[in-house]
């Protein structure tokens, strides 16, 4: 069975860029009936909390993601935090000690960062340089003595580093490149590469897709599935999240973070599809889909080694037709924390479907519902509008319309602003002559909602007020 996972760290909020590897993950396992493991990499003390955790998995939900197995519905591979796998480490670093396929290493940080330096000053890539290789029992009880605290370093051997991508084909790396790398920290942690092949081992995973950035930890970890004796998986490095300058997405491009997204108001599923729309196109051109069309749909080998770049206007061009082509019950229950002071209202519902046509997020809703607040004052341009006699005889006529006690509701509204309407039509008037001078009585603004909804979500009473209260002024 196939088998995938997504290792977030819990330094931060799920970037864009994470959630997108994430999404490949579960798309590919869904749609191959595999299963997704959600493993979190928190061996970063400093960094890392559970609150940040807590956040990490909420932002993967509300992207309509799940897993079947993980730190908080378990599994049979506990624990799926790194931090609380040091048992399972420290038994396969002995096992690499005791082969000869790791040894101590006594290098301070000081002296490390000072070979870096050396390094990169003469035009070299900085690897280590394997000072602590080969030394006997007798120099290593010596830098004890010292009081050094030893670390635990790869014995990287000297060969041709290949292996397959499903993306990028047969990769070659020099060993000479690499260096012998730490798997485990003097404080006795692991290294990253260390525990990530541990737990991608041990847990069964058959497939790893994450980001390009990756590639030359691959190499490394080739090297440790085989001094291990365990099956290599299959790899998929996809391409990075690149800003519109072609760099990768920070920052200084805007909003990173899956949360800040959900924040502004964009909907779970236009995420989902656009994130999934970078690298991937579906087949027949069709660019708005549903996270249950897209699990059908995907197929990993489509996937393009081309960058992604990030696009804000079709992202914006997305959420609005998936906001239009939501029902109205779900899309009302979406609005009403972007609304809170109408949220309540009778006829909220007919609110947010009368501003439907604007939005592009839901953060924009309140805005194009202040139309249904109290009259303004209107400036000098608008109030035009209110000048002369046609808009005289249009509002009388309209307060006529009104009153009559059959009209109420969004249609009967519609049918008040038809029949008005054609009653004007037919004497020589354009559609603007009439409906402008109504909409300025009735909200001192000159646009916003059709003149039904504005009419059904006032009510007649209202309406009548405000007209009567203008034509007393015209």
């Amino acid at each position: 069975m196939i088998r995938v996972r997504f290792a977030p760290s819990p330094t931060g909020n799920l970037h864009l860029g994470s959630a997108r590897t994430a999404l490949f993950n579960w798309l590919f396992a869904r749609g191959q009936g595999g299963e997704m493991v959600l493993r979190v990499e928190d061996t970063d003390p400093k960094r890392s909390s559970r609150e940040l955790e807590d956040a990490i998995l909420e932002d993967l939900r509300w992207l309509g993601l799940d897993w079947d197995e993980g730190p908080d519905i378990g599994g049979p591979h506990q624990s799926y935090r790194q931090s609380e796998r040091g048992e399972i480490y420290r038994g396969h670093a002995e096992r690499l000690l005791e082969a000869g396929r790791a040894y101590p290493c006594y290098c301070t940080q000081e002296e490390l960062e000072e070979k870096k330096k050396k390094a990169q000053a003469e035009g070299h890539t900085p690897v280590y340089d394997g000072t602590c290789r080969d030394l006997t029992a007798e120099e290593r009880k010596a830098k004890e003595a010292e009081g050094r605290r030893s670390a635990l370093r790869f014995r990287v051997p000297d060969k041709e580093i290949t292996f397959e991508d499903l993306l990028h084909g047969f990769m070659r790396f020099s060993s000479d490149v690499i260096g012998d790398f730490l798997i485990v920290r003097s404080d006795g942690s692991a290294g990253f590469n260390f525990s990530v092949v541990v737990d991608d081992a041990t847990m069964g995973i058959t497939h790893v897709i994450r980001g390009e950035d990756h590639l030359t930890n691959t190499a490394r970890h080739v090297l440790l599935f085989d001094a291990l004796g365990y099956p290599l998986p299959i790899y998929l490095h996809h391409s990075l999240l690149m800003g519109p300058d072609g760099a990768k997405m920070s920052k200084r491009h805007g909003a990173t973070a899956v949360r800040e997204y959900r924040d502004m108001g964009y909907l779970p599923q236009a995420l989902t599809n656009y994130l999934a729309l970078l690298s991937w196109s579906p087949p027949e051109g069709r660019e708005v889909l549903q996270l249950e069309e897209l699990v059908k749909l995907f197929d990993i080998d489509d996937l393009s080694s081309s960058p992604a770049v990030f696009d804000l206007d079709r992202l914006d061009w997305l959420n609005g037709r998936h906001l239009r082509g939501m029902n109205l019950e779900d899309l009302t229950e979406i609005a009403r924390p972007y609304a809170p002071e109408w949220s309540q209202h009778p006829h909220f519902p007919i609110m947010v479907d009368s501003v439907l046509d604007n939005l592009t997020t839901m953060r924009e809703l309140l805005q194009y519902l202040e139309v249904y607040g109290e009259w303004v004052q209107p400036d000098e341009k608008v109030a035009k509008w209110l000048q002369g006699d046609t808009a005289e005889k249009v509002i009388q006529r309209a307060i006529l319309a009104l009153e009559s006690p059959e009209m109420e509701g969004l249609e009967g509204a519609r049918e008040i602003i038809g029949g008005f309407k054609q009653d004007f039509l037919e004497k020589g008037l354009k559609p603007k002559e009439v409906l402008m001078p109504l909409r300025v009585a009735l909200t001192g603004r000159d646009r916003g909602p059709a003149l039904p909804y504005l009419i059904a979500v006032l009510g007649r009473e209202e309406c009548i007020n405000r007209l009567r209260k203008v034509r007393e002024n015209i």
